[in-house]
């Protein structure tokens, strides 16, 4: 790779855009999906922690959270439930929604406001509890086993709560070993081993599989990571290494501009594509293909709607000038 390469990760923007393909495909919950739910949103914990930096204080750290994750976060929610309050008076049916206590339960993190924004939600809480923390490497490890601990807890309690809030139990501790990760950074980069990659890739798939047959559903939106925590995380390891694998060769294609816009688009993507894929799920008799065809067009149909949005409403984005 070249040296401008090795600067961007080309790799980790198409890490990016795999994890959000892999959400997208899995909310049409077609054939497969089981396993997709192993390390979708698991991947993107883990590439938050990798990018993270801590701000200089607390003010630009409130500041950065709040223009580039819980402004796109209120805009997205209320397209959503713009559009089935619109939908529901065309089809000429109901849909009760008191937007004053629609903005309290935003606000309070109750993920039925949100949908897919839910993640951005618990994204800011990690942000703000990771700049409290002093950067020591066993000050994470110690929150790791706190939070790990506190979401085993809260499993065996037998309650699903579908509260952003709450998902930080869930999420933290995958976000923790992206931080921990990051000074592998220069090895990953370096990585042109195709026999390396292949065993990676074969190793990853096999995990996959086993985590998914063996632990079951991970619905981390209502704080549940499946019936072993274990199997959770070496789950979500797995498939984060095997995107890391795809990733690498699909860096090597001639798609950069296109998988960079995606890239920086992933806030805006994730808030709003399951508009588009709720109205497709519509369709009767739909094929696992079918479902896949839908997942590559709608991603693909985000490019020329991002660059747009660049143009003329970056603050979707999460940009604010």
């Amino acid at each position: 790779m070249s040296e401008q390469k090795k600067e961007r990760m080309v790799w980790l923007d198409w890490m990016k855009v795999m994890a959000i393909f892999s959400i997208i495909w899995g909310h049409f919950f077609s054939a497969g999906h089981l396993y997709l739910y192993v390390f979708s949103v698991q991947t993107f914990c883990l590439i938050s922690g990798f990018l993270y930096k801590k701000a200089a204080n607390m003010k630009t750290c409130i500041q950065k959270c709040f223009w580039q994750l819980f402004v796109p976060t209120v805009i997205m929610s209320v397209i959503m439930h713009l559009e089935t309050y619109f939908r529901c008076m065309v089809l000429r049916t109901t849909y009760d929604i008191s937007w004053p206590w629609f903005f309290k339960w935003l606000l309070l993190g109750h993920r039925w406001c949100m949908g897919p924004c839910w993640y951005f939600y618990t994204l800011i809480v990690i942000r703000l509890i990771m700049q409290m923390l002093p950067d020591r490497k066993w000050v994470y490890m110690l929150v790791f086993m706190i939070f790990s601990t506190g979401v085993v807890y809260f499993h065996h309690l037998d309650i699903e709560v579908s509260n952003a809030n709450v998902n930080v139990l869930v999420c933290m501790p995958l976000f923790l070993i992206g931080v921990l990760l990051k000074p592998l950074k220069p090895r990953l980069c370096a990585l042109q081993n195709f026999w390396m990659e292949m065993l990676l890739l074969a190793v990853s798939i096999v995990l996959v599989i086993l985590c998914g047959n063996y632990n079951g559903y991970v619905w981390m939106y209502l704080c549940q990571y499946g019936n072993y925590y274990t199997l959770y995380i070496i789950g979500g390891l797995a498939g984060v290494v095997l995107m890391f694998t795809i990733s690498l060769w699909l860096s090597r294609l001639p798609y950069r501009k296109m998988v960079l816009t995606l890239s920086k688009g992933s806030v805006f993507i994730i808030g709003l594509h399951i508009i588009i894929v709720r109205r497709l799920t519509e369709l009767p008799n739909r094929m696992w293909g079918e479902d896949l065809f839908y997942s590559v067009l709608i991603l693909c149909s985000f490019i020329s709607i991002i660059r747009l949005a660049e143009l003329f409403f970056p603050i979707l984005l999460g940009r604010h000038q």
